[in-house]
């Protein structure tokens, strides 16, 4: 059996079967049943869990075997399930929002913010500007779908991408939705070949950094974003990102980048220098790696 698409994964009938089979199943999963048995067998020095939970049970045979447990949380605190990353079982644990790693260290629980990346691999400059496009990726939440409308009646020309619209989804953009989820070299070409790529974050992001901010740069993509003090961490404001506050920044950005693209290919460059130097997923796992050595 092939890999399940993403608009099966993204269907509401999929989440609610999800949701069901965790209540009514409390026995181990299938990638715990894997991982106990490596545990067992293989016995690895390190354990790094990928956005995903782990049980108690899990986490406590790899203790008593003397493995080193790590979770590698990418995505919103607010995503997490059941009871999180909540378990003293973990030996470290690296989340990207700042409050988020207060909020579990005020457990005594040992959590490190980092930041997500981008793997070079996939996002890379491949293509140079050859529309007027300002792109939109992702799941079309609350947020993004009312900026999106707001774009539509203003005349902007917008490229949208992502999976499954939800079923209230306005119909201008239901009409102008690709339908195409993008990812790896077609991500890097519709991203450095528009105008610009506007990276809206959901509300419960808050002051974090989403991983589309670091794609967008490594695909040679013109990066705007809303405002967040956390971003001057990773993009020096004007030189390598362009960052709003309200509409009516936003709509002179655009207009901007619009009439001077070849000032904007200075901040795509910029930003494409500093997400390889700075922001891979290979810089992500020495810290972490770094960390676990003072274990």
């Amino acid at each position: 059996m092939g890999p399940m698409s993403i608009h099966k994964k993204s269907s509401p009938f999929y989440r609610i079967y999800k949701d069901v089979k965790k209540k009514l199943l409390k026995a181990q999963t299938d990638q715990e049943k894997w991982l106990i048995l490596q545990i067992t067998v293989f016995k690895p020095e390190l354990i790094i869990s990928l956005t995903q939970g782990l049980s108690e049970e899990v986490l406590h045979i790899a203790r008593r075997q003397g493995i080193k447990a790590v979770s590698w949380w990418g995505d919103t605190a607010a995503n997490m399930s059941g009871k999180g990353l909540c378990h003293k079982e973990w030996d470290l644990i690296f989340i990207k929002d700042h409050y988020a790693a207060f909020k579990l260290r005020t457990l005594n629980l040992p959590a490190i913010q980092l930041y997500e990346a981008m793997n070079p691999m996939w996002h890379k400059p491949v293509a140079d500007q050859k529309n007027n496009q300002v792109v939109l990726a992702g799941s079309f939440y609350d947020y993004r779908h009312y900026l999106t409308t707001i774009l539509i009646k203003r005349g902007v020309e917008v490229g949208l991408y992502g999976a499954r619209l939800p079923v209230w989804a306005d119909p201008e953009i239901k009409k102008l939705h690709t339908g195409k989820f993008i990812t790896r070299d077609e991500k890097s070409r519709i991203f450095g070949s528009a105008m610009a790529v506007l990276n809206s974050t959901g509300m419960s992001e808050f002051a974090s950094i989403n991983c589309r901010t670091f794609e967008i740069a490594g695909c040679g993509g013109l990066p705007i974003m809303e405002y967040r003090p956390t971003i001057e961490e990773c993009f020096e404001p004007e030189k390598e990102i362009l960052l709003y506050k309200n509409l009516d920044e936003l709509f002179s950005i655009i207009e901007t980048a619009k009439e001077n693209p070849l000032g904007m290919k200075t901040i795509r460059e910029a930003a494409a220098r500093r997400a390889i130097e700075f922001h891979t997923y290979e810089h992500r796992l020495k810290i972490i790696l770094g960390h676990v050595k003072e274990l």
